[in-house]
């Protein structure tokens, strides 16, 4: 199954806040390569279905591009990666074949696609220097492997221009191979880390292990400086907040309805009625019987 939007990759905010500690995969390829795209998938499982696939050797080039600290968040909107969107998504009418995995998780090491096709296919390495921003004027003919790294995308607003400017080296990387070879784009990416938690990225192995087994690698030295902190300052006021917000707006309100109270009691008592208004007025009866 193909997702037909390359906008799929974030399907809101909370849906992508619910997985932190994974990233996208992405395979665009010229050639006919089995692939099933999937929303979730563990990074092992991911390589065991492009394993077979790729063992059959069915490109000339292959570009294995590595992207460090994103998240599927980071490809919400198609001037994330125009040019990688539009091979996902069809316009490039040479891609034949793509897969996109929206959540992998656990870390997939790019040396285990560039081993099996250096084993299976006898493939030679190129590596671009992608931090320099040099690539070769021309490659050499295949089987080859064009071995990228990116740096890991920074946590500040420059982020988006960032990745918009790795997907634009990767498509004048991309543009230097020979029209008449095909080739396959391998991105595999990794998880970034959050600045507003501390949480400790875990990373899976090959399978899911036995839960009997499983050890997670936590960090406790913020429990250790919590404790630490408590007992230097135990003032009743720093660990309990007593005027809270809801309280002033209540105290507020209280204060405007009792002065609306008392201009309401004040103009009540106000109003002065002689006593002769509640009399009856006989004089107009008294008139009309006489005549």
């Amino acid at each position: 199954m193909h997702f037909s939007k390359f906008g799929l990759l974030a399907l809101g905010a909370a849906a992508a806040n619910a997985f932190r500690d994974t990233s996208p995969f992405f395979l665009a390829s010229t050639s006919e390569v089995l692939t099933n795209s999937a929303y979730i998938q563990t990074g092992a499982k991911l390589l065991e279905n492009l394993s077979s696939s790729l063992s059959t050797c069915p490109s000339d080039y292959y570009v294995v591009v590595y992207q460090p600290g994103v998240h599927s968040s980071d490809f919400a909107t198609r001037k994330s990666a125009p040019r990688l969107g539009a091979k996902m998504l069809g316009k490039d009418r040479t891609i034949r074949s793509k897969m996109s995995v929206n959540e992998v998780t656990g870390l997939v090491e790019p040396k285990e696609f560039k081993n099996l096709l250096v084993e299976k296919c006898k493939a030679q390495i190129t590596a671009v220097n992608a931090s320099s921003g040099s690539y070769p004027s021309y490659f050499e003919s295949g089987p080859r492997i064009i071995d990228m790294e990116f740096p890991m995308l920074s946590l500040g607003s420059d982020r988006a221009q960032q990745l918009s400017g790795f997907d634009g080296f990767l498509a004048d990387v991309v543009d230097r191979i020979p029209s008449s070879s095909t080739y396959t784009i391998i991105y595999i990416t990794s998880p970034r880390e959050f600045p507003e938690t501390d949480s400790v990225i875990y990373e899976a192995g090959d399978s899911y292990p036995d839960t009997a087994h499983m050890e997670l690698k936590r960090d406790y030295s913020a429990h250790g400086s919590a404790s630490s902190s408590l007992k230097q300052d135990t003032s009743l006021f720093n660990d309990y907040q007593f005027f809270t917000p809801g309280i002033f707006m209540g105290l507020m309100a209280t204060f405007l309805f009792l002065a609306i109270l008392y201009i309401g009691i004040n103009a009540l008592s106000s109003l002065e009625t002689p006593y002769a208004a509640f009399e009856r007025d006989t004089s107009a009866a008294v008139q009309k019987k006489a005549q």
